[in-house]
């Protein structure tokens, strides 16, 4: 998502502020975002384990504020087919070595690589748009691409002015899940602006690698080149992690908190996507409101669902849906927070205008009016872009995330605890409290 700088009123400012000097839950939420992001939890993926000790801790938190473990002790246990790359990874050129993550991206579904001076092979790209021409290059060339690697300039090809760049961009798309040339790997190069790392359509195997590399690192003279990562294909057994918490005077029925805990993993052990703003801190807020509720209860049972697999397509919570382990006929409200470090231009509420959810909604904002928690409650319509939408489908269902504010880039390794701006949260979470208190 990206940040639209607006100015903020004086009023806005001063709470964003008082709330900073209210220590007490912004400085358990740090603690939380700290650990959730430590170089141990290898950014909350696959590698190393670094999602199971997430959900781990997290289930630890949850039992210390006194929430009862729904499932089994606290998990809801799935499967689900994965990528993982641990490890060194290098990319050398000429003789140099390249910067991980500044010089090239290697795709999360990459088939590993470990060779020297590997054969390149320079590619037009405008062959791509033209089926009998490529299928010609193959079959002349098959045995010298077997074991090469074909290289593909993104930004420049032949014929320029007749092939629409829209056209090359969908088939460079289509090499992400076809690979025509049978060679060992496809390098795309681009300019400085590398493609954003995320684990779509990492759930099935590539028989070759797919790295993009920015193209003034990787001149027309270059024959060979070396590369060396493993990036593992598995079945992968992880979990949602499931707390509940009673209600006073309506306990058969349910208000869900939830956020995805998992991240991206990393890229080799030199490139951690530590995943602070996405999503410790909503993980966070949902354990800090266990914390809160456990001893000032709502009136229906608070369930709290922490989600694994949100990176990879929102399987965790779907999963859920498919398997609910509360009926979702009696749950009255979802609430999903997902990007929450920040704040200081307000949030948006995702689905705020359906049936279901625009009564929560306008009531936000009329608490925000009296109250001047935040700079503004912004609404937008329904869209699957976070663990809200499959719930959306059987019962009320918003997602909450922040805008403006101190947060570090999105799936990029800045994302990390130091960058994430907490100095609204505090309002952030009387907003969001007394808005499930009126429900």
């Amino acid at each position: 998502m990206g940040r639209i700088r607006y100015c903020l009123t004086a009023l806005a400012v001063f709470f964003c502020a008082f709330s900073n000097g209210m220590a007490q839950d912004s400085n358990y939420v740090r603690k939380n975002i700290a650990a959730l992001t430590s170089h141990d939890m290898y950014g909350r993926g696959g590698s190393h384990d670094g999602e199971l000790k997430a959900a781990t801790y997290i289930r630890e938190q949850l039992v210390a504020v006194g929430a009862m473990p729904l499932g089994e002790n606290g998990f809801q246990k799935w499967t689900t087919k994965a990528h993982k790359m641990e490890g060194n990874v290098s990319v050398s050129v000429k003789g140099k070595e390249l910067s991980p993550f500044w010089d090239y991206r290697i795709a999360p579904y990459s088939n590993s690589l470990d060779r020297d001076d590997i054969p390149v092979v320079h590619v037009d790209a405008s062959l791509l748009v033209d089926t009998p021409a490529l299928e010609n290059f193959v079959t002349a060339n098959l045995a010298k691409l077997k074991g090469s690697l074909v290289y593909i300039d993104g930004v420049k090809w032949k014929g320029m002015k007749k092939i629409p760049a829209a056209k090359i961009q969908s088939a460079l798309r289509a090499l992400t899940f076809n690979n025509p040339f049978q060679s060992a790997g496809i390098l795309v190069g681009v300019d400085k602006d590398l493609p954003v790392w995320g684990l779509s359509n990492t759930d099935f195997r590539r028989n070759y690698a797919y790295i993009y590399v920015v193209r003034s690192k990787f001149p027309k003279s270059v024959k060979t080149v070396s590369i060396h990562f493993h990036n593992e294909f598995y079945l992968k057994h992880t979990q949602n992690v499931c707390f509940a918490i009673e209600g006073t005077t309506h306990p058969d029925e349910y208000v869900i908190l939830t956020a995805h805990y998992d991240h991206l993993g990393c890229m080799g052990d030199s490139v951690i996507f530590f995943g602070a703003h996405d999503n410790a801190a909503g993980t966070c807020a949902v354990m800090d409101f266990a914390r809160h509720f456990s001893k000032q209860p709502l009136r229906y049972t608070t369930i709290f669902l922490l989600f694994s697999g949100e990176e990879s397509g929102l399987k965790g919570s779907k999963y859920f849906v498919e398997h609910p382990l509360v009926p979702l006929e009696k749950v009255k409200m979802v609430v999903n927070i997902d990007m929450f470090c920040g704040g200081d231009e307000g949030i948006t509420v995702v689905n705020s205008d359906s049936e279901g959810t625009k009564e929560l909604y306008d009531n936000m904002v009329k608490i925000n009016e009296a109250k001047h928690y935040i700079a503004q409650v912004k609404p937008r319509t329904n869209a699957a872009n976070s663990d809200h939408y499959f719930f959306s489908k059987h019962c009320p269902a918003i997602f909450i995330y922040t805008m403006g504010g101190q947060y570090g880039g999105y799936h990029h390794f800045t994302d990390t605890c130091d960058r994430c701006g907490l100095g609204c949260y505090n309002n952030l979470f009387l907003l969001i409290k007394e808005a499930l208190e009126q429900l």
